[in-house]
């Protein structure tokens, strides 16, 4: 059984947050694995943290066999994901384990639940999935807000005019021709009109999308929602190939096609990943916190997904604050962000390295769509008396 730590959560939340990002929002990490492998270069000497999300990109990591990888989140509903997968690793085939998470034969989860995979749950995630077990039966890829989202998606696309083979038929073309031709020919013309405006400007179908209440009003107060999605959109269908994008797969057609699926459902990985099963650490409860938990200088990659855009400027120079002390000399750290731009504060940018060219090489390939800029630093391997004296 993975250990898992239950951190105290401040209680200082909005309704609104509380509301949005209560249960399941995240049904599939949104994060390129690709992008992350290349901007960490993992190795086995290396102890990573993520944050959870759907636990796809910590299990991204795990395969690449680091040293320990700690997964945290702030909403137990995501971990239990994670803690899900994890017992399935652990206890099940491949075929099984892809069934249920490639939602193949979902309905494998009631043969082995009771017998095979409640049992390395923690508590807390007995009780979730013995509440909500359903959910992985019916394919967890049409539950959680996201899932709702997405299933928005799929019923307006054929009233657009946009059909259901049309939609089959764009993810196996295999040149980025085909793919502008198509877009010309089926999404131009048709999907943005008055219904894609009145979603996208509907902060609820956003937040149903995972987009935090303070993140929204940063994009859109930036950029403006609709013309941020319909970039975004453009972009990813036109100048990024499709063929392999399994995250719009999904959300345009309700599955993933063939092996095209994020590594930790490789067959190849399996085997890894139940053979490092036991550097895995999963953590409920924020970030900050729980680093200032650590020693100084024990981490030596950060994933922090798009965590900054939820923040106030109190708590983003908080968890800074804590990153740079838990930070290894010669550490690396991701993020992303909603905005085309979110710098870190003046303060922090002092004490980092950017790595601004390999990060606009990968961002240019991201086949997420979700995000507006992607960030790579890396702290000094000599580490200055004014880091110390910040931290």
């Amino acid at each position: 059984m993975v250990p898992v730590l239950d951190m105290p959560v401040p209680k200082n939340r909005g309704w609104l947050e509380r509301v949005v990002f209560r249960g399941i929002v995240f049904n599939m990490s949104w994060e390129d694995p690709e992008m992350d492998r290349r901007a960490f270069n993992l190795t086995d000497r290396d102890t990573v943290i993520s944050i959870t999300s759907a636990g796809c990109n910590p299990l991204n990591f795990l395969c690449q066999t680091p040293r320990q990888l700690i997964s945290i989140d702030g909403n137990p509903a995501q971990n239990a994901i994670l803690e899900l997968k994890l017992a399935a690793i652990a206890t099940l085939s491949h075929e099984e384990f892809f069934d249920i998470f490639a939602a193949r034969r979902p309905t494998v989860i009631d043969r082995v639940y009771r017998s095979q995979l409640r049992g390395r749950l923690s508590r807390r995630s007995q009780e979730f999935w013995d509440k909500n077990l359903k959910m992985a039966r019916r394919g967890l890829y049409n539950y959680g807000k996201m899932g709702f989202a997405a299933r928005i998606v799929r019923f307006l696309l054929p009233r657009l005019g946009i059909s259901r083979q049309q939609t089959e038929e764009f993810f196996e073309l295999r040149t980025l021709e085909e793919q502008k031709i198509w877009y010309d020919q089926y999404v131009a013309p048709r999907f943005w009109g008055p219904w894609t405006r009145w979603l996208c400007e509907s902060r609820w179908f956003m937040f149903l999308c995972g987009v935090h209440p303070r993140q929204l009003k940063l994009v859109d107060g930036r950029h403006g929602i609709y013309d941020f999605v319909r970039e975004r959109i453009e972009y990813v269908l036109t100048k990024v190939p499709i063929y392999d994008n399994y995250f719009l797969s999904v959300t345009a057609t309700g599955k993933f096609r063939d092996n095209r699926v994020p590594p930790y459902l490789l067959d190849e990985n399996f085997e890894i990943l139940r053979r490092t099963l036991n550097r895995v650490l999963v953590v409920n409860g924020w970030l900050g916190p729980y680093l200032d938990t650590l020693p100084p200088a024990s981490i030596d990659k950060f994933n922090l997904l798009d965590i900054m855009d939820w923040m106030n400027t109190d708590a983003l120079n908080a968890t800074w604050k804590s990153i740079l002390r838990a930070a290894k000399p010669g550490a690396t750290l991701i993020y992303r962000s909603g905005s085309y731009q979110f710098e870190p504060p003046e303060w922090v940018r002092e004490h980092l390295q950017p790595h601004s060219e390999l990060a606009a090489e990968l961002f240019a390939v991201d086949r997420s769509a979700t995000y507006g800029s992607f960030y790579i630093f890396s702290v000094p391997a000599v580490v200055s008396d004014r880091l110390l004296a910040a931290v």
